[in-house]
């Protein structure tokens, strides 16, 4: 988030000025941005890969809307008897709110970029939209971490796993996510409101934000605690869990094969230790995606750290932005692919699934 958004100029178009969501430094010259190096990248070629992530992103938007209203609707006809089924939800209650911000982002960043016509000030986009689907983002990625975290257990402590994991525990653990992940984000509405403004000048009236802090309050220090909240300690505590349950369900899964070839004495055995492996798979193959669609925006937040050049208000000002942008796309790409995930390795989520296609 911008740690100096409160000097934005008021009206100002989304590509005029070199801040964005992400700026962590910036220089003011009577109240009006200004670049300290030319950028490297050109005005023409930024303006075309931002139009193409813009319109991936809308179309992968549209995808993640689709499947994880599919997700919800499934995960419901199933039923909660078990508690990863009540992980599952969540993460898609979490992953459609994510597809459905960043649809409307696109919409409204597309419109800024090809329209002539000025209708919102830019600093709408951070905080109706770049800013809540960072904070559904960062909650997938820790109900991501939660399920590894669950099947790690079953692998390590099958005994005793059912106890310490409950389907009221595991309600109480995904509100707590969303409170821890998503609440803070909502804070920003103590700094601004929208509100319509006639512009004189435009002759029209203009959706803007106004700037209302309380007194004393220190808008650049909060901006500065919220991008990192959210750029960098959310996101790579996520990260680290889930590299870490990926590693011991990977031993878990080479165990279970071996279990599974020495243990399969009954037809029941059988089924139960299939079933157990499904999920395990199911669960790697989510820890897995979230890993890579993740490694964009960490390498993102670390670049600056040793090249400085990089700040979005120097020289590297569009690579940043473009940068991202793509990082935003690769999150995305990790809310809309859980569906295809769930259709091809659980049996029970697939004839579930059927018996609604056929009924519609």
């Amino acid at each position: 988030m911008d740690a100096v958004v409160n000097a934005l100029p008021s009206y100002d178009r989304l590509f005029d000025s070199p801040t964005n969501m992400n700026a962590s430094v910036a220089i003011e010259s009577e109240k009006k941005w200004i670049s300290v190096m030319r950028p490297i990248l050109s005005e023409e070629d930024f303006f075309t890969l931002m139009s193409l992530i813009m319109y991936a992103m809308l179309f992968v938007a549209l995808i993640g809307i689709v499947s994880n209203l599919l997700v919800l609707i499934t995960c419901a006809r199933i039923g909660f008897s078990e508690t990863i089924h009540i992980s599952y939800f969540a993460l898609g209650l979490s992953d459609l709110l994510t597809s459905v911000i960043r649809f409307y982002t696109s919409v409204l960043i597309l419109f800024e970029m090809t329209s002539t016509t000025l209708y919102f000030d830019s600093l709408i986009v951070t905080v109706i939209g770049i800013l809540p689907s960072q904070g559904f983002e960062k909650t997938s990625g820790f109900i991501t971490a939660f399920i590894a975290l669950e099947r790690c257990l079953c692998v390590q402590f099958p005994l005793h796993v059912k106890k310490m994991v409950t389907k009221r525990k595991t309600i109480f653990y995904n509100v707590i996510i969303y409170i821890f992940a998503f609440g803070p984000s909502n804070l920003i509405h103590i700094v601004y409101r929208l509100s319509l403004v006639f512009n004189a000048t435009l002759n029209r009236t203009i959706l803007v934000v106004d700037h209302f802090e309380p007194q004393s309050f220190n808008v650049v220090l909060f901006g500065q605690v919220m991008y990192a909240y959210y750029g960098t300690i959310l996101h790579f505590i996520a990260l680290i869990i889930v590299w870490i349950c990926t590693v011991f369900l990977v031993l878990g899964l080479k165990r279970k094969a071996v279990a599974r070839k020495e243990n399969f004495k009954t037809s029941l055995i059988k089924e139960d230790k299939l079933k157990e492996l499904r999920v395990m798979k199911t669960v790697f193959l989510l820890a897995v995606k979230y890993l890579v669609c993740s490694i964009p925006t960490a390498i993102t937040l670390l670049v600056p750290q040793f090249e400085p050049e990089f700040d979005s208000t120097r020289a590297l000002t569009r690579i940043n932005r473009v940068s991202h942008m793509f990082s935003g796309l690769m999150m995305l790409m990790n809310s809309c692919t859980n569906f295809f995930i769930f259709l091809s390795m659980g049996s029970r989520f697939r004839q579930a699934f059927m018996r609604l296609f056929r009924k519609l």
